[in-house]
């Protein structure tokens, strides 16, 4: 008898990773569930490739379909950079939405072989020593980082009470063709507008969209990566003036030599801060953004290579051009 194809669930799908990830999961010929909140959403060259479900992590009765017959789950559906006073919807969607999806599958008609739930670098909080790994104790300093913690620590209990295979995977600083996050930095350093704040001497640990969607796969069909936390970054971390430098090279323009002090531009993040609070809006600079020029970010990732066979291809540079064509070959820059 010919085994049944593994049906995979993604949630967070029409998202920056999660495309990346659907696209690298049928480029393997796999079939593929993608959960979608707003089916507008769904590229349309997915429309004959892929299941669409449609269905939104903080109303567990819109996932009965979506988890029904699935084999591998992949939860990446989260939100992050939300406006002041939003810690409620942090919790929400990131904590409260993993476990409706997590028990959503146990409910399921097939119980899924492998659970698993992308977090973030972010929840390691200030490192006080780089490079950092698994075994780095975690000072989440917000919201949003505690709530994706929280989200982990209960995933990977439940999956050991509930004997269920379930794995987190921590992106570092993620870029790539087709993100909106960080396309600032290349838009305004296009325009000669970006700014360092600081010296640019922090540690930054790029990892190409790419590399990340193979590493989460690696992650999920590992025996080994079982209860565990498994950081993927780049191949190596970088100067932030050397990332800044890297990107004025390709776009063909001048950097600025204008650098902000730390002090200054702190005042002024808590200003827009205070000035944008009423109106419940992200500032153009807060606090926790100033964390990108700020905190050193540099990982070991000695584990993904070892458990997973992770092994990032796509270096800096080469990421940095691939990124920077797709902005301009669909008019971004």
């Amino acid at each position: 008898m010919r085994e049944r194809q593994i049906r995979y669930l993604v949630t967070g799908a029409t998202g920056f990773i999660g495309r990346h990830l659907v696209d690298a999961l049928l480029e393997r010929g796999a079939l593929v569930r993608v959960l979608a909140r707003d089916t507008s959403r769904v590229p349309e060259g997915w429309h004959d490739r892929v299941e669409v479900a449609e269905g939104d992590v903080t109303r567990p009765g819109s996932l009965t379909s979506a988890v029904s017959g699935v084999d591998v789950v992949f939860h990446l559906a989260g939100v992050i950079n939300l406006p002041p006073g939003s810690d409620d919807r942090y919790y929400q969607v990131n904590l409260e939405g993993t476990k409706n999806v997590f028990n959503a599958a146990m409910a399921a008609d097939v119980l899924p072989r492998r659970f698993l739930y992308c977090s973030s670098v972010g929840v390691m909080g200030v490192l006080k020593k780089v490079p950092a790994d698994e075994t780095t104790p975690c000072l989440p300093t917000n919201a949003y980082e505690r709530s994706k913690l929280e989200a982990e620590e209960w995933v990977l209990e439940e999956g050991r009470r509930q004997g269920v295979a379930v794995s987190v995977a921590r992106p570092a600083w993620v870029y790539g063709p087709g993100d909106r996050r960080t396309f600032p930095i290349f838009s305004m350093t296009a325009k000669r507008r970006f700014v360092m704040i600081g010296k640019g001497e922090t540690w930054i640990h790029p990892v190409f969209v790419g590399d990340l969607a193979q590493g989460i796969l690696g992650c999920a069909q590992s025996p080994e990566a079982v209860g565990q936390r498994v950081i993927l970054a780049g191949a190596s971390p970088v100067r932030l003036r050397e990332l800044a430098r890297l990107i004025a090279e390709t776009l063909a323009v001048k950097p600025l030599s204008i650098r902000v002090p730390v002090p200054v531009a702190s005042a002024i993040a808590l200003g827009c801060e205070i000035l944008y609070k009423p109106l419940r809006k992200q500032p153009p600079i807060h606090r926790r953004r100033l964390g990108f020029f700020l905190r050193d970010q540099a990982f070991d990732i000695s584990l993904a290579r070892r458990c997973c066979g992770y092994d990032p291809e796509v270096f800096l540079r080469e990421g940095i051009r691939l990124t920077v064509a797709w902005y301009r070959s669909h008019g971004w820059l």
